[in-house]
């Protein structure tokens, strides 16, 4: 059962409330709405993603997230795939971002 943190607003301010250990991180549109997930992927180190989508401008995105919430696993890949599976026989396609076309 994977733990996770509440959700941490995409702010330079916020990047030590982010460990640098491995994981998933869900990626959210709106802080307070955890039903918001624009992307599910896994995460070698949870902090340098983090800064990744700091460093992302916003011009031609289309979807921004806003959030990011996380919850710490070295099994990273195999719990991402499972939890973009779940949402996807929940919603009928993968997240948004995690979309290929």
């Amino acid at each position: 059962m994977l733990r996770w943190y509440k959700p941490v607003h995409l702010s330079k301010l916020r990047m030590t409330d982010v460990p640098d250990m491995p994981g998933v991180y869900v990626l959210l549109r709106e802080p307070d709405d955890i039903s918001s997930v624009l992307k599910i992927g896994p995460a070698r180190s949870l902090r340098a993603m983090f800064e990744r989508e700091l460093a992302i401008p916003d011009k031609g995105r289309g979807l921004h997230p806003k959030a990011m919430m996380f919850a710490e696993t070295w099994a990273d890949a195999e719990e991402a795939q499972r939890l973009i599976v779940a949402y996807k026989r929940k919603h009928g396609r993968p997240p948004p971002m995690n979309s290929q076309y």
